[in-house]
């Protein structure tokens, strides 16, 4: 029994990481911040653009202390995704600056380069 076909790296759509910090005055409950971001991109982009844009809020990728997260995106997206988070100005009546930390192609990439994760494999050098 065959489980379903993985398409090849040079077919599947090329995907961007957003890593992102909400400057807020009290601490935004990730939910509230979902619904404000895709708020902002159907506004902005509207359905078709964002659809076409194929952003993925990672739930797992965010840290409520810290305020920090992931948008996942298509490439040729990114400026588009970076203008509606920019355009979001406030969850209920909490004022909040989403402030874009930097792209990334990999989720691994991402993390190490803008929230300081390390590896096991950064000790062995």
């Amino acid at each position: 029994m065959e489980g379903p076909n993985i398409l090849s790296p040079t077919l599947r759509e090329r995907q961007r990481y957003i890593a992102y910090h909400v400057i807020s005055q009290k601490p935004i409950v990730f939910a509230d911040l979902v619904n404000a971001i895709w708020y902002s991109l159907l506004t902005t982009l509207g359905e078709l653009g964002t659809a076409q844009a194929y952003v993925w809020i990672i739930r797992n990728a965010y840290d409520e202390k810290k305020q920090i997260g992931l948008i996942r995106c298509s490439h040729d997206a990114v400026e588009r995704v970076r203008a509606a988070l920019a355009l979001v100005q406030r969850i209920e009546d909490v004022q909040i600056i989403i402030r874009v930390l930097g792209i990334s192609g990999t989720i691994k990439g991402a993390r190490k380069k803008f929230f300081g994760e390390v590896d096991l494999l950064t000790f062995v050098k």
